[in-house]
């Protein structure tokens, strides 16, 4: 029988003229099997039990075009394209049009024709055989990829449609990006990691590095290896990125068109929406929406417009949070929670409701010391502090022993002037 290492003698063993039974001369062998073969190609002797052995191996790509269509017809559509990368005789196999064209009929079947002798269904087929194999090269398997494309993106447009009204991001995220990751969403460089990330929180067995932007590692304490690897990254044109992208060449999103404002003196400076989170992945600790934000002039300062989201003056705009604050890790055998450290995601609208600075990364509390000293709240005061090239959030907690819970008591945005005049063709 033929496999893909070559030949296999039958364990009948064959009287062969001029040798004992079970021994075959070469020039016998090569006239019962193959006359054409060179007699070069087989070595007699040299193995246990007198078996030949071949120097010239015959592999499956040798096989007649029609029994490897044949073959690579019973591969579902996965296999098939897998088939496809081994070698060049395996994907020219692959793109046949007569197997494509039959994957094509069966999940998009065209519309049935009226009923026709036994013999014209038969010559119809063989006519529609080479009216088939005349069309280039894989072209019925282009036509079968470009219709799952076409109703995978009409299937997720349907779930897209949905907005919040919170956060201006379509309601059913999930479920749409769910099944869908198919590129490169960021590429890290791991050599110094000590340098290139940020120190976020630890417990006896794993430190955790906060990598710019969307990755987490955990290293162990003992010896730096990595433990675990988790992703956090915002929804916004995460479909997108995930879709369009691909590993030599990133998503970039189509540039920013500003739209004009002559009559407002104060345009890009008020009518901001925020939504902000804090969970861990599994619980959410605080979520809350604030609309209408404005900024003065007076306070743009050291290049940073200052927005304040909650004053630590109005006690009726302080807020909650549920429980402390704690990430969870486990790997395949430990497990473990990482104190005053979670997740926040924060999403900034502009007046006309488009995304205009889009935040998603772990934090960490610190200690704080302020000079002012308020007697509604008698407790240890916490600070989160997140930055990048765009904004900046600086978040204030007061923990309360008795209520056994933080009070958010002051919550400020920072928006770089820079991004500010790109975004609505000011200059400030």
């Amino acid at each position: 029988m033929a496999t893909g290492g070559g030949w296999v003698v039958p364990g009948k063993r064959a009287a062969a003229p001029g040798g004992w039974p079970g021994q075959l001369d070469a020039a016998s062998f090569r006239q019962k099997w193959n006359p054409s073969m060179p007699l070069r190609s087989f070595q007699s002797g040299g193995t246990k039990g007198g078996k030949l052995r071949s120097a010239s191996l015959i592999t499956i790509e040798s096989l007649p075009w029609e029994v490897l269509q044949q073959i690579f017809s019973y591969l579902d559509i996965s296999s098939l394209l897998c088939a496809g990368c081994v070698s060049k005789s395996f994907y020219l196999v692959s793109n046949d049009n007569l197997i494509w064209h039959r994957i094509y009929c069966k999940y998009f079947a065209c519309k049935r024709k009226a009923w026709k002798p036994k013999a014209v269904d038969i010559a119809t087929e063989k006519l529609s055989k080479v009216s088939i194999q005349d069309s280039p090269a894989g072209f019925w398997k282009r036509e079968y990829i470009r219709k799952c494309a076409g109703l995978g993106t009409r299937g997720v447009g349907q779930l897209l449609k949905p907005i919040n009204r919170y956060t201006g991001l379509p309601s059913k995220f999930k479920e749409a990006v769910k099944p869908r990751w198919r590129s490169l969403l960021a590429e890290y460089n791991l050599t110094n990691l000590e340098e290139s990330s940020t120190y976020i929180g630890g417990d006896k067995l794993v430190r955790l590095q906060c990598l710019y932007p969307g990755v987490l590692l955990g290293c162990w304490q003992e010896d730096g290896e990595l433990a675990v690897i988790i992703a956090n990254l915002h929804f916004h044109q995460l479909i997108e990125k995930s879709t369009l992208g691909s590993v030599t060449c990133q998503y970039s999103p189509a540039p920013h068109e500003p739209v004009l404002d002559d009559i407002d003196p104060e345009y890009g400076l008020h009518g901001y929406h925020c939504h902000i989170t804090l969970h861990n992945g599994k619980s959410s600790y605080m979520s809350g929406s604030f609309h209408n934000l404005f900024c003065k002039k007076e306070n743009i300062l050291d290049g940073f417009l200052q927005i304040t989201v909650i004053s630590s003056k109005k006690e009726s705009q302080h807020s909650t949070i549920s429980g402390n604050l704690y990430f969870p890790w486990n790997t395949e055998f430990l497990k473990g929670n990482i104190q005053h450290c979670c997740l926040m995601d924060v999403t900034v609208l502009d007046e006309a409701e488009k995304p205009f600075w889009c935040v998603s990364s772990p934090v960490a509390m610190h200690s704080v010391c302020t000079p002012d000293i308020r007697y509604s709240y008698l407790g240890k005061r916490q600070a989160v502090d997140y930055k990048d090239p765009e904004g900046k959030v600086h978040m204030e907690l007061m923990w309360l022993e008795e209520e056994k819970q933080y009070y958010i008591v002051n919550l400020v945005l920072y928006f770089n002037i820079k991004k500010i005049n790109a975004w609505f063709a000011t200059n400030y």
